[in-house]
């Protein structure tokens, strides 16, 4: 403990003192370095301390922990290993996967890396793995989200300090402004503050690939674009890894390890009823936040990005940059285009859509997109209709637009109008966190009303890039994959208040009767095995029937003086 308290009054002075080798090749906005070698945020990307010329060349990230003689910490808490390539080549992926820097990941960078004992994590196996805590790791804690409407006064307060200080606290990592290809020095890298990392994360993963036209992989926008955070059977868990890292931020940049970020229930109110001033900050007839809320002064990146004209044919290819900001946080509750998006929008939605959609048994279903009929993930995205289960794409008749479906997650991010309908840049509003970690209840209800595993729920092969059970999550350095991440929360670390093990809240009530819409309920392996055997006892029972019956055919007269000839039945 005396040896921590030490490292983090003189680590910085440290690392000044003893700076490591700068390398020209890194990694686009989602290759951040790390200043320091000792990091006190969330570990995602790459460690500063793994950028060297050797480590490049070897592609090895296997760092020595401050206290320790031996990479990853040695026997009892680490050791370097090959990282296994866990991803699932499909030839229906768009070619220009294959030019995609986030391909492969992480291997691309890095073959070589920590795999840590026990409750050990991090790139250095110097962390604890999520909900334990202690030198060892070994003590067991579970925190509680809890319905941000529902916190005390002084609550609340913390929460809006909590985000403005890591709004405001320089992060440890620095953001690349070039492709990988492009970087040629330290001039390629630039400061971000501690929470606008986690925006450049979300649109790094979120972003189209951008290959010069010259390439001849990007004709029309469709052809690059590649999403890995959603669109897939890996959304939910993408999210679920997303919000564990931010809290976990949140909590060492203010040093609260008890702290946990609260859910918006958007179900309890057809209108915005935390966009208030004591929360995330109300807003003006005009989108802009109220001068009294301390998210006004905020400053929003990566959101006016070039047209895909000027990003591919006009060869400005460039990522985000973060040094540059865009404008400011922009909120219109309830304005969206209705013509656009559908008359659902001056509206949140419905505890009905909600339960609509935990009725599915079945998580996710082929093609396993945007595009899945009757299952449970494309509900929760917003992609499948809350009536009748199924996908709803845009259509016209007659010349005129009938929109698609835009529900649950998608349909919060439309009717807050302004920077949270801009998906991949939409971490910039500080309501993002609260609407996810409301997604993610929905997701654990699910899986303790059905009860089914990773390895038995995400599909292995077929999904889109990144969404498959054992790819790993992109951008996440170490590695994890989907399936580490689809289990009980209580099992990662913190809980809901208000959700018991069966995956249900007061009041709520299962009806087998409820209706699934437009899809058919698939019958479950004991109902098939039933059916089998219902059907070879009935043809037992038909082949006995047709035995008899031969049997008991009328025996042949015999004639008079002529003998019996001997036959067989066939």
């Amino acid at each position: 403990f005396i040896v921590f308290l030490l490292w983090e009054k003189f680590g910085k002075t440290y690392a000044k003192m003893f700076p490591g080798p700068r390398h020209p090749v890194v990694k686009v906005i989602g290759l951040m370095i790390i200043i320091l070698v000792y990091s006190r945020f969330g570990e995602a990307q790459f460690p500063r301390v793994c950028t060297s010329t050797e480590n490049i060349r070897r592609k090895e990230c296997c760092p020595t922990p401050p206290g320790f003689t031996e990479p990853c910490g040695g026997p009892g808490r680490g050791r370097c290993a090959d990282i296994p390539d866990a991803t699932v080549d499909d030839n229906a992926w768009k070619p220009a996967y294959q030019v995609d820097d986030r391909r492969h990941w992480p291997t691309v960078f890095f073959t070589r890396a920590c795999v840590c004992e026990g409750n050990f994590s991090g790139y250095d196996c110097r962390k604890c793995t999520w909900g334990c805590r202690g030198p060892n790791c070994s003590t067991k804690a579970i925190s509680k989200r809890r319905n941000v409407r529902h916190l005390k006064s002084e609550d609340k307060a913390k929460l809006r300090h909590y985000l403005d200080t890591m709004k405001k606290a320089t992060s440890d990592y620095v953001m690349a402004l070039d492709f990988y290809e492009d970087i040629k020095g330290s001039d390629n890298f630039a400061n971000v503050s501690a929470y606008d990392y986690f925006v450049a994360l979300h649109y790094y993963a979120s972003r189209a690939t951008m290959p010069p036209y010259s390439k001849g992989y990007c004709k029309i926008p469709e052809d690059c674009e590649i999403d890995f955070a959603h669109q897939g059977s890996g959304f939910p868990t993408w999210h679920r890894a997303f919000l564990l890292e931010f809290e976990r931020a949140l909590q060492e940049v203010n040093s609260d390890p008890d702290f946990t970020i609260p859910y918006w229930d958007w179900t309890e109110s057809e209108n915005c009823n935390v966009c208030t001033n004591y929360i995330v900050g109300d807003n003006n007839e005009d989108g802009s936040l109220d001068t009294r809320s301390v998210f006004a002064t905020w400053q929003t990146i990566c959101v006016q990005l070039d047209p895909f004209l000027n990003s591919t044919q006009m060869n400005h290819t460039k990522p985000c940059d973060v040094t540059k900001h865009d404008g400011k946080v922009m909120r219109n509750p309830g304005h969206q285009d209705k013509r656009k998006y559908g008359q659902s929008m001056d509206r949140l939605p419905l505890a009905a859509e909600v339960d609509f959609a935990l009725r599915f048994p079945t998580f996710d279903k082929k093609p396993y997109n945007k595009m899945a009929d009757c299952g449970f993930r494309n509900l929760l995205e917003g992609f499948a209709d809350t009536r009748t289960g199924k996908h709803r794409g845009d259509r016209y008749e007659n010349g005129t637009l009938v929109p698609g479906a835009h529900t649950l997650h998608n349909h919060v991010h439309l009717y807050l109008d302004g920077t949270m309908s801009a998906v991949p840049s939409s971490v910039n509003d500080p309501i993002f966190h609260l609407h996810h970690c409301f997604v993610d209840r929905i997701l654990e209800k699910w899986i303790r009303r059905h009860r089914t595993s990773g390895e038995d729920t995400l599909p292995e092969t077929g999904a889109p890039p990144g969404h498959n059970r054992h790819e790993y999550i992109v951008p996440f350095f170490p590695p994890y994959s989907h399936a580490q991440l689809f289990k009980p929360s209580t099992e990662l670390g913190y809980d809901y208040e208000d959700v018991d093990d069966k995956g249900m809240s007061d009041g709520e009530i299962i009806k087998k009767e409820s209706s699934l819409g437009e899809c058919n309920v698939e019958p479950g392996p004991d109902v098939v095995l039933y059916v089998v055997w219902i059907l070879v006892a009935a043809l037992l029972i038909v082949c006995l029937i047709l035995s008899i019956c031969c049997c008991c055919q009328k025996k042949p007269q015999r004639k008079r003086g002529q003998r019996i000839a001997r036959y067989s039945v066939v």
